[in-house]
């Protein structure tokens, strides 16, 4: 029977199916397909309709114990402990992680910005989109040649450096979404001494398989990071080890893949995750290890030491 609307007009799937059947359709497999296709819209209209309605939830959930809060709080009336601002929440809901200021990526990104900043005043303040590769090699890009005569040091500054506003905004947004996750799992200062140590040995495994031109870039070192969890993964053992190290290897090809689609320098990719996995295989996470122990303060100081030294060799380049 045709369907009707509130006014005694015909449904629309009625007069397409009409339509269809006078160019010779299957009325009745056009009327089916249609309607799945109206029903199928009304899904995805109230799916989204939920999910703006999660998203602008006027009240806050406090993450620790899962009570719900009255937007105005501060603090859980539950547990007591601080509550995140409405806008922070609602980018977690988004699926996005919101800075954490005291975290490790959040100082790693600092430093990266300014270094960022630094290089764009040489250039004359103009290099949103690009990058003068004279002025990379000026402040510590890793150059084959300048590497070659003792420079060393740029197997540790290129990491803080990029070619242009995409190049940053990629790394940092990567940064922000994976640095907060890995630091609550293996701590703050394993995730620094990590980045660091994997982006150097990145940039020489490029300097070895014949990088032309400068090297440049956080993303070895991020590389580093996501192979560390899928090292870790693997030895875990468990479901949950081995979820972790199979999302990993599948956000490696993916960068891999749009590597190549880019021209980026897949050889840092590649020995960055290689690293970061072989040191993920004898790492443990912060639960199964003794708090404050005497690894955790060396790698936290050897970590934060090469950090600080790189930012400051950017911003004063040797020779200057």
């Amino acid at each position: 029977m045709p369907d009707f609307d509130e006014k005694g007009r015909k449904d629309w799937i009625d007069l397409l199916t009409a339509l269809g059947s006078w160019v010779g359709m299957n009325p009745v497999r056009t009327r089916w397909k249609l309607m799945a296709w109206r029903d199928s819209w009304k899904a995805s209209k109230n799916n989204a309709r939920q999910t703006v309605n999660q998203i602008t939830y006027q009240h806050k959930i406090c993450p620790h114990c899962g009570n719900v809060q009255d937007r105005s709080n501060r603090t859980c009336s539950n547990c007591g402990k601080a509550l995140s601002p409405r806008f922070i929440e609602m980018l977690g809901r988004l699926g996005l992680i919101a800075p954490h200021v005291r975290s490790v990526s959040s100082l790693l990104t600092m430093g990266i910005i300014i270094c960022y900043l630094r290089t764009m005043l040489a250039q004359g303040g103009m290099a949103f989109f690009s990058m003068n590769p004279s002025v990379l090699v000026e402040f510590g890009g890793n150059y084959p040649p300048a590497v070659m005569e003792g420079e060393w040091w740029r197997l540790s500054t290129y990491i803080f450096l990029h070619a242009g506003l995409w190049h940053i905004a990629f790394n940092l947004i990567a940064l922000q979404q994976i640095g907060p996750q890995f630091e609550e799992v293996f701590g703050k200062g394993r995730v620094l001494f990590i980045f660091m140590v994997t982006g150097i040995i990145a940039g020489l495994g490029s300097e070895m398989m014949g990088l032309r031109g400068v090297g440049i870039g956080a993303s070895g070192a991020l590389m580093g990071l996501i192979g560390f969890a899928a090292g870790w993964g693997h030895r875990d053992g468990t479901s949950t080890g081995r979820n972790v190290r199979d999302m990993m290897v599948k956000w490696a090809l993916y960068t891999m893949v749009f590597g190549f689609m880019i021209g980026a320098d897949n050889a840092a990719h590649g020995f960055g995750f290689a690293s970061g996995a072989v040191f993920g295989l004898f790492s443990k996470p912060v639960w199964e290890r003794p708090t404050r122990s005497a690894v955790d303060v060396i790698l936290s100081l050897v970590g934060g030491l090469l950090a600080v030294v790189t930012v400051f060799l950017v911003l004063f380049p040797p020779g200057q």
